[in-house]
């Protein structure tokens, strides 16, 4: 009871929070100094009366299409009504970014300790990559299109005083570099070594990352000490066990919680301005379904797949929504950004420079990216989930254009055919017209998967 009690407070703490009050504090459970957030800064109201709004953009648009499909989740859990504020607030481009990390394959540990928030660009907008049509090839992959269409993008995010941190994970991103820095941007490149086994690799990107650190606090102004290190890497730290112990409570409940509702949650690391924020905000949610799942126990869930290869980036979420409508549970998704919460730090030593390689040597050792010939990192997670018997079967997901997670497919059906899961392999981009096949051939896939079901029941008996 004295648990549940203690939910209960912490989730009355949330509620609070959600008010815009400013400070709160409960018995002993929590007391922390809220900042709210401006949601939606044109007419200060909650993204749920913004969908009929004459003056939101097309692309506003397309996150509000998105949102609307996620937001009956918040009769259930209003908690979750920050994390889809926090991504409509992100598409209205009131940021004028100092730092922007293209992609996900930078510790942000080293830009917060320069005293910035990292401005991520990570894709996932149909509607950005039309501005792109006349930069790029068409068949260039829609996150590349994507990225470079929202630095163009008409009356959007100012980017005059950024510096871009491009991390060359491959060819598309080592074009979009070369046209920056033709365009007159400033740069810092970070060359991923390849191959992890090869003499002097994992030295090569701690130097890298030695030097983007100057960088980085060069741009900003702030020096980085010791002491910014320690305390980024405990605030990184903090949200990725958040993350970890969200994931745990909500990944087997997604009658409390639809997939597409906890992706987003994810997501969202990726779009606020207030770390510390987030990571209380998404503890919040996190006790709520804790008490939810205690007091309304939860049926049998469909077949479990695990989404795999090209990440899925909000607001285009036709994949999840594919995988629900078909009547399959999506577990877990194992891409690199999903697989960097895994990465936390204990115990780190020594001098500012040597913190800097430490974090750098981890990160380089857990990097899940596509530069690496062989991606260890995802495999070791797929072998482990495989192991435990956690998925029943495997979406691997490819995104035209994205050739090098084709590289990575044959060993992953090599690798789960040791456990017997299938693998269903789905090729799409952005666009909308393929979803009907889709659907089709999801289903086929769902059926398989419930047959395997019965077929073990069966024989159980």
């Amino acid at each position: 009871m004295g648990k549940i009690k203690q939910t209960a407070q912490i989730y009355d703490l949330g509620c609070l929070l959600m008010q815009g009050k400013e400070k709160m504090q409960t018995d002993g459970v929590l007391s922390r100094q809220a900042v709210f957030v401006r949601c939606c800064p044109r007419n200060k109201e909650s993204v749920m009366h913004m969908t009929g709004s004459s003056n939101t953009s097309r692309y506003e648009r397309e996150y509000l299409e998105t949102l609307d499909r996620i937001r009956p989740a918040c009769r259930i859990l209003p908690e979750l009504q920050y994390f889809l504020d926090t991504e409509y607030t992100w598409a209205q481009h009131q940021a004028k970014p100092e730092i922007v990390i293209l992609g996900t394959a930078v510790p942000e540990e080293l830009v917060l300790a320069a005293g910035a928030m990292p401005y991520w660009l990570t894709g996932g907008s149909l509607i950005s990559t039309e501005w792109s049509d006349d930069e790029v090839p068409r068949d260039t992959d829609p996150v590349s299109r994507s990225i470079l269409g929202h630095i163009h993008q008409p009356d959007g995010t100012d980017f005059s005083d950024a510096l871009f941190l491009i991390p060359l994970t491959g060819d598309s991103m080592r074009k979009i570099a070369y046209q920056l820095k033709a365009e007159g941007r400033r740069l810092c490149l970070a060359d991923i070594p390849p191959d992890r086994n090869a003499p002097g690799a994992a030295a090569r990107w701690q130097r890298q990352m030695l030097e983007m650190t100057r960088t980085v606090a060069e741009h900003t102004g702030n020096r980085v000490t010791r002491g910014a290190l320690l305390a980024a890497m405990q605030q990184v730290t903090g949200a990725r066990r958040a993350l970890t112990a969200f994931l745990h409570a909500a990944q087997d409940r997604p009658d409390l919680l639809p997939e597409p509702a906890r992706l987003l949650v994810q997501d969202s690391y990726y779009r606020t301005y207030r770390l510390e924020e987030w990571t209380f905000r998404l503890q919040v949610l996190t006790e709520r379904i804790r008490l939810l799942s205690r007091q309304t126990p939860g049926g049998n869930c469909p077949p479990g797949v695990l989404l795999l290869g090209s990440p899925v980036v909000f607001p285009n979420y036709k994949i999840p929504f594919l995988i629900r409508d078909a009547g399959l549970h999506l577990t877990d998704t194992v891409d690199s950004a999903a697989l960097k919460r895994h990465l936390l730090y204990k115990t780190f030593h020594g001098s500012r420079d040597r913190l800097i390689r430490q974090i750098a040597a981890a990160w380089y050792a857990h990097d899940a990216s596509p530069a690496f010939v062989r991606n260890d990192a995802m495999l070791e997670y797929l072998a482990k989930l495989a192991e435990n018997r956690e998925i029943e079967g495997v979406v691997y997901h490819v995104l035209k254009g994205q050739i090098e997670q084709d590289f990575e497919l044959e060993r992953a059906e090599a690798l789960l055919a040791l456990h017997g899961i299938p693998v269903f392999r789905l090729e799409t981009d952005y666009q909308y017209q393929d979803i009907e096949q889709l659907r089709i051939r999801l289903e086929a896939f769902s059926e398989m998967l419930t047959q395997n079901r019965f077929k073990e029941v069966k024989t159980a008996i």
